[in-house]
C-alpha cells in the first residue's frame, strides 16, 4: 500500500481501493498521452494484473480512461481535468454496483435515524467531494519537477479563492498597501 498511515472515508476496504485507483492513474498521467500496457502497470505498481484489469475496467466505465488494443491503456483527456474527485466517484459507483448484486438492508422500512443519517452523510459527501476537486492530476506530473500547477480556473471569470469565494480582477489590489 501507500505511504500514508491510518486511511481516510471511515473505511480500510474504501481508501484502499481509492489509492489503488489514483496510483493505476498516476502511471497514466507520467506517460501521457502515450498508452501504458499492462505489463508496465505491473511492474510499476506492484499490484497483480487482475487487480490492475479490474481498476483499468472501472476507470474506462467511468470515462477516465480508454483501452487501446488488448491490454493497453491510455487517458481520455488532459490530467488537468480529472480530480481526486472523480476518482472517488469511481471507486463509490464501482463500490455501488457490486453492491447491488449483493442482499442488503434496504427491505426494511427507513427510520427518522435513518433519514438523519443518510442526510448527515449526504453532507460529508459533498464536502468531502468539494475538497478533492480542488487535487487535478496534473499535480503529479509536475510534482517531480518540484513545481505546482496553478490553480485551478474558477467556472467564473474570476479568481477562485480556494475558500469558495470567486474574486473578480476588480477586487484583487493591484499592488499590497504599504
Amino acid at each position: 500500500m501507500g505511504t500514508v498511515d491510518g486511511f481516510i472515508f471511515g473505511n480500510g476496504a474504501l481508501h484502499e481501493r481509492f489509492f489503488a485507483t489514483t496510483d493505476i492513474l498516476a502511471k497514466l498521467v507520467s506517460s501521457a498521452p502515450r498508452a501504458v500496457s499492462m505489463a508496465q502497470l505491473e511492474s510499476e505498481s506492484d499490484r497483480p494484473a487482475k487487480e490492475i484489469a479490474r481498476l483499468c475496467a472501472s476507470l474506462t466505465r467511468a470515462g477516465l480512461l480508454r483501452q487501446e488494443g488488448a491490454d493497453r491503456w491510455v487517458l481520455c483527456g488532459d490530467a488537468s481535468d480529472v480530480t481526486l474527485e472523480d476518482v472517488l466517484r469511481c471507486v463509490l459507483n464501482d463500490q455501488q454496483s457490486r453492491g447491488r448484486s449483493a442482499k442488503q438492508a434496504s427491505d426494511r422500512v427507513a427510520t427518522d435515524v435513518d433519514l438523519l443519517v443518510m442526510q448527515a452523510m449526504i453532507a460529508i459527501n459533498q464536502s468531502i467531494f468539494k475538497h478533492l476537486r480542488q487535487f487535478s492530476l496534473d499535480r503529479l506530473k509536475i510534482s517531480a519537477a518540484g513545481m505546482f500547477p496553478a490553480t485551478r480556473r474558477s467556472r467564473h471569470h474570476g479568481r477562485d479563492d480556494g475558500f469558495g469565494i470567486t474574486l473578480s480582477n476588480n477586487d484583487v489590489p493591484a499592488t499590497l498597501p504599504a
